[in-house]
């Protein structure tokens, strides 16, 4: 039977254990799993999530072992709206999320929302849980199944992020070089790529020159190799062991190439996302993007190539503040809109405002200030249908007021780096640590 037709039987309106129980499985099996490699209710660490499956081996079948979940799919009924935006999907959503999360789901990759009449794919890359695709109507269940199938089937090693405030002097560069260094110390694979060809500060920071042509053939000619834009920055401990990251780095051409209405004509919306699509498939775990300040052809293709973006800001900084939330409700929805009508896929999500050079101590009247005017952003982004909180607060909860923010907070260390052209989390200890903490909370797993 398809899944048109176990849809069909369902009764209108169809409560939650009757889609769990005749659509759910089915969708599941649909996606290449068998009965035996799925178990209902499986307990995340962070409650129980509908199913999960995973692959059956010669140590057992999945449904008897539950070992390394691969997919979650939470259910609800046909009477909850799990269309984009609505009260029901936004909380089955941050529902997925939290089983994704557990302490039991460090090896799932795929999560799944449907209630029959929507199915969403999400893609979870260490603690970053991000969506593939836009929340389907499933007016063809079957074809849905077979787009997820595929999805799944080709499983992309990195995750591209997007650092972006269109507020200079924010810290973008130094956070993408520093985020860089730290990963890399980490074990991971790094790209970092310089795509600001009018300030090259990334490249500068590093004490390397920009490149001559290279990044400007990567974008415009079809064939063009990306490995001949890539160069690499190596660090020597006094231990002798020596670590680095890969780097494309700003290119001079495209300053003088051509103006905006020009550069449009050679460099297409989607050009720097379909070159990085070979290498984040298998050589690298982070490709770090360092955009511009503002919303020309440059900051628009690296946001457009990002699964998520990371939003730099200053405590002392409104605007910096304000552009953070107008990412989230102005900008990113534009580009999510091009993703979607050239790819089908559901494009950039914010990741959180993360507050650069953050002192120590903030005295009682400007962290009043401060807060102040992060609730008018947050009014102001209420207004236009978004809950720009999570990104500002991340452990705010309902029951639970609390004004925590990412910090990166100031140091010396930190500031001087530039001019030893070193990353910080390189050459200090301390830097690195406050580099390791925000990693381990919110993009490495353990």
């Amino acid at each position: 039977m398809s899944l048109k037709e176990i849809i069909d039987q369902l009764p209108d309106g169809a409560e939650e254990a009757f889609v769990e129980r005749e659509f759910t499985p089915a969708f599941i099996q649909a996606l290449g799993f068998t009965k035996d490699d799925i178990f209902f209710q499986f307990p995340t660490g962070a409650g129980p999530v509908d199913h999960a499956a995973g692959k059956s081996t010669e140590n057992g079948r999945f449904i008897d072992t539950r070992r390394d979940p691969y997919l979650y799919v939470e259910t609800k009924g046909q009477d909850k709206d799990l269309a984009e935006g609505q009260k029901e999907y936004v909380k089955v959503v941050d529902q997925l999320k939290r089983y994704l999360l557990g302490d039991k789901s460090e090896s799932v990759q795929w999560g799944i929302i449907t209630n029959s009449l929507h199915a969403q794919l999400f893609r979870k890359h260490g603690k970053v849980i991000y969506p593939v695709t836009p929340c389907l109507e499933c007016s063809d269940p079957d074809g849905i199944a077979r787009k997820f199938r595929e999805r799944m089937n080709i499983v992309p090693r990195g995750l591209t992020i997007a650092i972006y405030n269109n507020k200079g002097g924010v810290g973008k560069t130094t956070t993408t070089i520093n985020l860089a260094a730290a990963l890399t110390v980490l074990g991971k694979r790094v790209l970092a790529i310089d795509f600001d060809p009018n300030q090259q500060d990334l490249g500068d920071a590093l004490g390397l020159p920009p490149s001559q042509g290279q990044m400007w053939r990567m974008l415009t000619e079809k064939n063009a190799d990306i490995c001949e834009s890539i160069t690499s920055y190596e660090y020597k401990f006094r231990s002798g062991e020596k670590v680095g990251f890969d780097l494309i780095l700003s290119d001079a051409k495209m300053v003088s190439e051509a103006d905006e209405v020009g550069l449009r004509q050679y460099v297409k919306d989607h050009s720097l996302l379909k070159t990085l699509e070979s290498v984040k498939q298998t050589k690298y775990d982070y490709i770090l993007i360092d955009v511009p300040p503002n919303w020309r052809v440059f900051s628009q293709q690296a946001v457009y190539a990002a699964d998520v973006v990371l939003m730099p800001a200053r405590h002392d900084n409104l605007h910096s503040l304000q552009n953070a939330g107008m990412a989230v409700t102005d900008l990113l929805p534009e580009i999510q809109k091009g993703r979607r009508r050239s790819f089908g896929d559901a494009g950039p999500i914010p990741l959180v405002v993360l507050f650069n050079s953050h002192p120590s101590k903030i005295s009682p009247s400007l962290s009043e200030i401060m807060h102040k005017a992060i609730e008018q952003v947050i009014k102001d982004g209420k207004k236009k249908g978004f809950n720009l909180r999570p990104y500002f607060y991340p452990k705010w909860t309902k029951g639970r007021r609390d004004f925590e923010m990412v910090k990166i907070r100031y140091m010396a260390n930190i500031a001087k780096a530039d001019f030893l052209h070193t990353p910080a989390a390189f050459c200090s200890k301390v830097a690195f640590q406050q580099y390791r903490k925000f990693i381990k909370d919110y993009l490495l797993w353990g």
